[in-house]
């Protein structure tokens, strides 16, 4: 079944057999492509990749299944307002080698002049980065009857600065890196609450964090001031479940906000029953981190 393309977020979007529109992005119900995780989140032209899709269903996740990758190949006209150009869903795209969840490939040499700040071919003018000043190559996935883009940062000349600017850019820029989920906690009633003992129509409150070194420091070019700004990476996380409600699809903390953890409530199911829960982490810069955890729902004793 082919549906039309949800952009889910700003570094997956996914095109398929998605849930019915009154079904929480957070309940699983179906066959999903929920996360890409790069290493590194950040590449030069030419530098190996490895890419990890998280594909899931209400079963658990799929490890054996066929996935299919490419990079896209065609930079998005500006008379199209999506993210990623249409051309991409079709046959504008290079083939990575491959067919598991896993794959190892080459960030494309051309990358910076398809997708980022040199003169592109043909009748396309050169991108602008985004708020953190990043440019992305789009990285097409496609498995169980959906197809996902993950963009991969990608690591091109500072366009439209100062000599000294960009010289001062080049000495101070680091890649970025990928974040880490630190261990999910439950509580009940506000006491520490096992994940295999969680109480049937219950509310429970889960609390996850990541290291404080994650929300890292980087500078970014102002074009206003002509200047380098020093900012700092927000960091939110998806939640997932085969079943219960969340409070809320998605948490976070902002640039400014320094505390490495967030909490998010959960309606368990009025049934005993095993309930897959997974989380996604991912940085203002593309960075990302994903972990699933096996909930038991039992009746109260």
């Amino acid at each position: 079944m082919k549906g039309s393309i949800s952009w889910a977020t700003m570094f997956l979007v996914v095109a398929g057999c998605l849930p019915a529109e009154a079904e929480r992005e957070s309940l699983v119900t179906g066959p999903r492509i929920l996360a890409v995780r790069s290493e590194p989140p950040e590449s030069k032209p030419g530098a190996s990749v490895v890419y990890k899709a998280l594909v899931v269903t209400p079963d658990g996740e799929l490890q054996g299944t066929a996935v299919r990758w490419a990079f896209c190949a065609a930079p998005k006209p500006f008379t199209e307002n999506s993210p990623i150009s249409a051309a991409c869903l079709e046959g504008a795209v290079r083939p990575i080698v491959g067919t598991t969840v896993s794959v190892t490939a080459p960030t494309p040499t051309d990358t910076c002049s398809l997708f980022g700040p040199e003169t592109p071919p043909g009748d396309f003018r050169p991108r602008d980065p985004d708020g953190t000043g990043g440019f992305y190559q789009p990285v097409r996935v496609e498995a169980t009857g959906q197809t996902a883009f993950v963009l991969e940062r990608i690591t091109c000349n500072l366009p439209n600065a100062p000599l000294d600017v960009a010289v001062e850019f080049a000495e101070r820029r680091a890649l970025n890196r990928n974040p880490t989920l630190v261990p999910l906690r439950a509580f009940v009633n506000g006491a520490p609450a096992s994940l295999d003992a969680l109480p049937a129509g219950g509310d429970v409150r889960f609390e996850v964090g990541w290291s404080a070194y994650d929300a890292e420091a980087y500078p970014a070019f102002d074009p206003r001031k002509q200047a380098l700004v020093d900012q700092r990476e927000a960091l939110r996380v998806s939640w997932y479940a085969t079943a219960g409600a969340f409070e809320s699809d998605v948490t976070g903390r902002a640039s400014e906000d320094l505390a490495p953890t967030v909490s998010n409530g959960w309606r368990a199911p009025d049934e005993p029953s095993r309930v897959f829960v997974w989380l996604v982490l991912r940085d203002g810069r593309g960075g990302t981190d994903f972990a699933r955890y096996t909930l038991d729902v039992k009746s109260p004793p």
